[in-house]
């Protein structure tokens, strides 16, 4: 590519000097190693014709120089045009008659195009080192620009998708390619959010499950399993007239799990620049870095989920009226959160309250959670302390800070008259009223030790006469339109004794 830039810098460094040469009233040609630069506005005479074999006779000298050479009707000049000391090309100017009618008047007319090539030189080089510095300037503004914002981007690990999707836009749009793609294989190493995961900007080669088989394959190709490499033709993610394919491999956890892929580069030059490379490098540093927080974040949250259930469990197994009581409220819970239009994420925190919004029932004796017949007052106002025993147990957990207002409120009524507090309409936090739902309909549609479950009809229809009283009279109608199909497995499930693993 530098080898084609450069060319490309020497042509219109010649172009320059042809110009000039012009506006005296001179005709100009420019010759490089391989032939002559095309230039439409003074196309080179004709073969045979008198004026190209003087020309033709000029050039092969052995030594060539900007004193005049007197042709038919004028003089012939040739300059040298180098880089350093480095000759990139030479210039044949032709001075007709009138403007040097004599020899003193060609070779004054020598000198000054011998100036006039020394100034242009100049020129293009200051020219040159102007462009490639403001070049400079403008590729390390859009470098730390980039990585800036991907940094940025990393703080939440639970949203991988978005993430790579970032990272593939800025990415487009800072450089010049027409595709980029970011692929993850199946690898199990990798966090279940990443796993198999294709994002992608601009127009692909192929479909992508062709891009994905492609990228797949590459885990296998001694090329870009470990480094960064450039295909230079490849029938799978190559485009057509721009074949070069840039891949950079991505780990996590120390192995090579995908890669991030950019192909059709457009402009003047379709190769790839040592620039590309580098940008691409270090946006997969970050792209590594977050995977491996993405692969921490599951491991933890997985242990923080273990926990969590092992509580729901101990709730559970105090009561086999109550058996997989926990998963069914919290499932019902985010699926009410998720049908309100809630984000998988809010969905997801709404879900680990249901699992521990009766964790203070560990606090009440097993003779009051069990007993089959009428509670009295007195046990009543036990059974109704659960909700701040449950606060107190988990308020010291910083990952349950979001979900203990659900908790603490589940048994508030939106009339004011529930417990603890007597809170009413929209003073009870959201996740409160979503599990009171969820809670109270799973205790009406459970066989408990003092009565049987109640046909599914009637606790519908309880809900509905009791929208705006006991519950809020806007979720009401959304829990009613629930598909509870999987619901009802989970009922089956528990009441032979399988109660299930609570997983997100």
């Amino acid at each position: 590519m530098e080898h084609r830039v450069q060319e490309q810098s020497n042509a219109s460094l010649m172009a320059g000097f042809r110009d000039r040469c012009r506006r005296l009233g001179l005709r100009a040609w420019s010759f490089v190693e391989g032939g002559v630069l095309a230039d439409e506005s003074d196309p080179l005479p004709p073969r045979g014709a008198t004026l190209a074999e003087d020309i033709a006779r000029l050039l092969s000298q052995q030594t060539i120089h900007s004193r005049p050479v007197p042709v038919a009707d004028g003089w012939l000049y040739a300059m040298q045009h180098r880089r350093g000391s480095r000759l990139v090309g030479t210039t044949v100017a032709f001075a007709p008659a009138l403007l040097a009618p004599h020899q003193s008047a060609a070779s004054l007319l020598g000198s000054s195009l011998a100036v006039i090539a020394s100034d242009t030189a100049e020129l293009d080089e200051s020219r040159t080192a102007s462009a490639g510095f403001t070049s400079q300037l403008s590729e390390s503004f859009d470098t730390i620009d980039l990585l800036y914002s991907v940094g940025r981007s990393m703080r939440r690990p639970m949203w991988a998708e978005p993430f790579m999707t970032e990272v593939s836009s800025r990415l487009h749009a800072t450089m010049n390619f027409g595709w980029m793609a970011v692929r993850f294989s199946t690898r199990k190493v990798l966090p279940t959010r990443l796993r198999d995961l294709l994002v992608h900007v601009g127009k692909l080669p192929r479909s992508e499950s062709i891009i994905r088989r492609a990228a797949d394959a590459l885990l296998d190709d001694e090329r870009c399993r470990d480094q960064w490499c450039v295909l230079d033709s490849s029938a799978s993610l190559s485009t057509e007239g721009r074949p070069q394919v840039l891949v950079q491999p991505l780990t996590c956890k120390g192995q090579t799990v995908g890669f991030v892929m950019a192909g059709a580069k457009a402009g003047a030059d379709p190769d790839v620049s040592s620039y590309d490379i580098q940008l691409i490098e270090a946006a997969a540093g970050y792209i590594n870095t977050f995977s491996d927080n993405v692969a921490h974040f599951e491991d933890q949250h997985a242990l923080f989920t273990g926990t969590v259930q092992a509580l729901a469990a101990s709730i559970d197994a105090k009561d086999q009226y109550t058996r997989g009581h926990s998963e069914r409220v919290a499932y019902l819970s985010a699926e009410i959160g998720r049908a309100m239009g809630m984000s998988k994420e809010e969905a997801e925190r709404i879900r680990i309250g249901g699992i521990v919004h009766d964790v203070g029932k560990i606090g009440v004796p097993e003779s009051v959670l069990t007993k089959p017949s009428r509670l009295t007052d007195e046990e009543f106002e036990k059974i109704r302390l659960h909700p701040e025993i449950g606060h107190r147990i988990l308020k010291d957990i910083p990952q349950l800070a979001d979900v203990l207002p659900g908790v603490l409120h589940h048994h508030e009524r939106f009339d004011g008259k529930g417990y603890p507090h007597g809170l009413a309409g929209q003073d009870i936090p959201l996740i409160a009223r979503i599990m009171a739902i969820a809670d109270t309909f799973d205790a009406m549609s459970s066989t408990r030790a003092y009565r049987p479950a109640m046909p599914r009809e009637r606790v519908l229809a309880e809900f509905q006469r009791c929208a705006g009283t006991q519950f809020d009279p806007e979720i009401v109608p959304i829990f009613l339109e629930l598909d509870l199909t999987h619901y009802d497995e989970l009922v089956a499930r528990h009441s032979a004794g399988a109660v299930t693993a609570i997983a997100a």
